[in-house]
């Protein structure tokens, strides 16, 4: 059985090459370099808690004003470390609004990582946690990215493409993915569990709706497969009298017109007559480009090939 199965990523999602050091330096023939739209993007979004408000005028009170917060765990990526001031934007279910993160460390952090073919390494750049609160009133998250990004300590001035993710809705079930049984086997800088810092957090401020947004029906969408290339199980595997049952993930990078501009790994098998057929079939595939702000911006793709004898 050969399908594909498209996988949407989070600003995420993953940022990597995948590297085996048996098959290494076949795999690194055909791997393209990914390449940087952006200083940093949104990775994952997971709201962390609420908080009611203090009045900071004298005389305060314990009073809630403007009827509390949510406060809201987020974190970036990057293709380099460094430490950024961000500015992320967001349409929320009740409106738009926009956070400045004044500094955000992106560190180094390579990824172990296991799936059922095989244990790979992954370079990766992620922030630890990092917060901010947002108006009850304003409803929660539904398509957050970084809007622009700077220098730490700086007003944030180049400007990024809408590479946005959308907030999991919590009381679904997800379906399962080829992506879900890729297991990171050691330690990430980011905890998705981390508690809110105790002390001042930044706040959302609301902002007028981008005029964008009008010019089109569909103001957000994840990128497509157009048309298919199939993945064929190679011919000297056969030939080897070897039975291989293999469902292998690949990190399709894609341009503002929906080409494929890198390839990598988000879940390799370690066979590299399979891995590299399934880099060639997610290469050739062709795809309609992610839709951001009515749009086209760049984005990340999940190419899903799975192999069976018969």
């Amino acid at each position: 059985m050969k399908r594909h199965r498209r996988l949407a990523l989070s600003f995420g999602l993953l940022f990597a090459l995948a590297v085996l050091p048996r098959a290494a330096s076949a795999w690194q023939t055909q791997q393209i370099p990914y390449r940087s739209y952006c200083a940093a993007w949104m990775r994952q979004i997971s709201r962390a808690g609420s908080v009611a408000r203090q009045s900071q005028g004298p005389g305060a009170t314990a009073s809630a004003v403007g009827g509390g917060a949510s406060i809201w765990r987020y974190e970036l990526t990057a293709a380099a470390p460094d430490a950024l001031s961000v500015e992320l934007t967001m349409q929320t279910t009740n409106g738009w609004y926009r956070v400045t993160a004044p500094v955000v460390p992106l560190l180094r952090d390579d990824g172990n990582y296991r799936s059922s073919e095989a244990t790979f390494r992954r370079y990766e750049v992620h922030s630890p946690a990092q917060f901010f609160e947002l108006p009850v009133s304003a409803g929660r998250p539904r398509y957050v990215w970084v809007s622009k990004a700077g220098s730490a300590g700086a007003s944030p001035t180049t400007h990024c493409p809408a590479m946005w993710v959308k907030e999991p809705r919590t009381h679904t079930r997800a379906k399962p993915t080829k992506q879900s049984a890729v297991k990171r086997v050691n330690p990430s800088v980011y905890d998705p569990h981390a508690l809110p810092p105790v002390g001042t957090i930044v706040r959302a401020h609301a902002i007028s709706e981008p005029e964008s947004v009008l010019t089109c029906t569909h103001p957000f969408r994840q990128a497509r497969v157009e048309r298919v290339t199939a993945p064929n199980y190679p011919a000297a595997a056969l030939s080897e009298g070897e039975d291989y049952a293999l469902d292998i993930a690949v990190n399709v990078e894609l341009g503002r017109k929906g080409q494929v501009v890198g390839l990598g790994f988000a879940g390799p098998s370690g066979l590299p007559l399979f891995d590299d057929d399934a880099l060639y079939a997610a290469s050739q595939t062709t795809y309609s480009p992610k839709i951001g702000l009515c749009r086209p911006v760049p984005s990340f793709y999940i190419f899903d090939a799975q192999y069976a004898p018969n």
